[in-house]
């Protein structure tokens, strides 16, 4: 099945990258594959922890589940088994972070990555299913750079003055 990441450097350091990763609400806010987190069940991160979420153009909801938990350098997530008439799919999350550059005292590298499984028909729009988290990983990315440091994040997007 599909994987896909991405690696950024972030002048954030690994424990306040992990507790924001760690907390599930958070995903809504950059995650183009989470839409919402249900604020009602929130349980602190744990391996097995899980919480009700809801995918993008879907109006019920399903469970997303801690599947990997080692603070403070790798957290992962898996969505439920989502049907669609063409099938079924199935997207996991992995977080790792770690120290960044040596010559850095503060700072991280965080890799992003996603594995999508699908069954069923949904196994012949592998190529569109590619096409998509291709496009939306990196920009995922930057979206939660964003999130972990408003300042360049700003400074990056501030149209060029000649």
């Amino acid at each position: 099945m599909p994987t896909f990441s991405v690696t950024q450097s972030l002048s954030t350091n690994p424990p306040e990258v992990f507790a924001f990763l760690a907390d599930a609400r958070n995903m809504a806010r950059w995650n183009s594959g989470v839409a919402e987190v249900d604020d009602d069940e929130v349980s602190p991160a744990r391996k097995g922890a899980r919480y009700r979420y809801r995918f993008p153009g879907r109006h019920r909801f399903h469970q997303l589940e801690c599947s990997a938990y080692r603070a403070p350098s790798l957290i992962g997530f898996r969505g439920q088994r989502m049907w669609t008439p063409l099938g079924i799919q199935s997207v996991g999350y992995t977080f790792r972070v770690r120290p960044g550059e040596e010559d850095s005292e503060d700072g991280s590298t965080l890799e992003m990555k996603v594995d999508v499984h699908l069954y069923g028909g949904m196994l012949l729009l592998v190529p569109i299913v590619a096409l998509g988290w291709r496009r939306d990983l990196p920009e995922d990315m930057e979206r939660l750079r964003g999130m972990l440091e408003p300042a360049v994040a700003e400074r990056d997007h501030e149209p060029l003055t000649w």
